[in-house]
């Protein structure tokens, strides 16, 4: 049987982000194709020209080519590229899902879940201040946790457009019934540890693992798990024993 893995980078990411799971996985025998999404990896003009209809479509073209060259398909994804797996598991017949780090919310008042207390004002403020500028990450931050990607300013329009399409798979992740494995760091500071439980809970699948991989680290924001020095390798050795497993006793 021909198993195919594909793997989405998160949201101002690239394909960077999910390199480390690409040669172990091709090793295993799987067919992998890592994909960069709309208005990534070229310039932050072209990023703000995209929005959350444009990578959900380049999304499922790109599972859709897959999965005619292979007989069996699992979607692997980090940040809103685990919320983008999550809409094609709910769309598609898909082997597996691993959302790592993924959003079916942003924030929360009750509890107060948030990494910044201006993201629920997003909607408004996008009007009046479209891009904010951010610092830049330090040696010691980018060795911890290596990242490519548009660091340097936040498009508000498109922040915007992934808190809508967060919410869109949100109400369609309970139509999800292929196995699934959700992983994240609990201090994670960009998405609440609640995403997890919450996604556990919704979808309809009946083998649930959940996995929380501690980081010790007081430099980063513990989200890039795919690439970070403490979680790295340990998020690659998950996902290789899901795949395997499900190809060996449902494949």
């Amino acid at each position: 049987m021909k198993v195919g893995c594909l793997l989405i980078h998160g949201w101002t990411g690239s394909t960077f982000e999910m390199e480390p799971l690409v040669a172990p996985l091709e090793a295993d025998g799987y067919v992998v194709r890592n994909i960069m999404l709309p208005g990534h990896g070229t310039t932050f003009e072209d990023f703000q020209t995209t929005g959350w209809a444009d990578w959900e479509w380049a999304a499922e073209k790109e599972y859709e080519a897959l999965a005619k060259e292979v007989d069996a398909v699992f979607v692997i994804g980090l940040s809103m590229g685990g919320t983008l797996a999550l809409h094609l598991a709910s769309k598609y017949p898909v082997a597996g899902v691993v959302p790592l780090a993924a959003p079916l919310y942003l924030y929360s008042y009750f509890p107060w879940q948030m990494k910044d207390w201006r993201i629920p004002f997003t909607p408004i403020v996008k009007h009046f201040k479209p891009i904010f500028s951010l610092g830049k990450r330090d040696d010691e931050h980018t060795q911890t946790a290596p990242w490519v990607g548009y660091d340097e300013f936040v498009s508000m329009q498109q922040l915007h457009e992934l808190m809508k399409g967060v919410k869109k798979v949100r109400n369609e992740v309970s139509a999800i019934t292929a196995p699934i494995t959700v992983i994240q760091a609990p201090t994670d500071k960009s998405v609440p540890l609640g995403n997890v439980f919450l996604i556990a809970k919704k979808v309809a699948s009946k083998e649930i693992t959940v996995k929380l991989l501690r980081i010790e680290e007081k430099v980063t924001g513990h989200h890039v798990i795919t690439t970070h020095i403490e979680t790295s390798g340990k998020v690659c050795e998950l996902v290789r024993k899901f795949v395997k497993e499900q190809v060996s006793t449902k494949l």
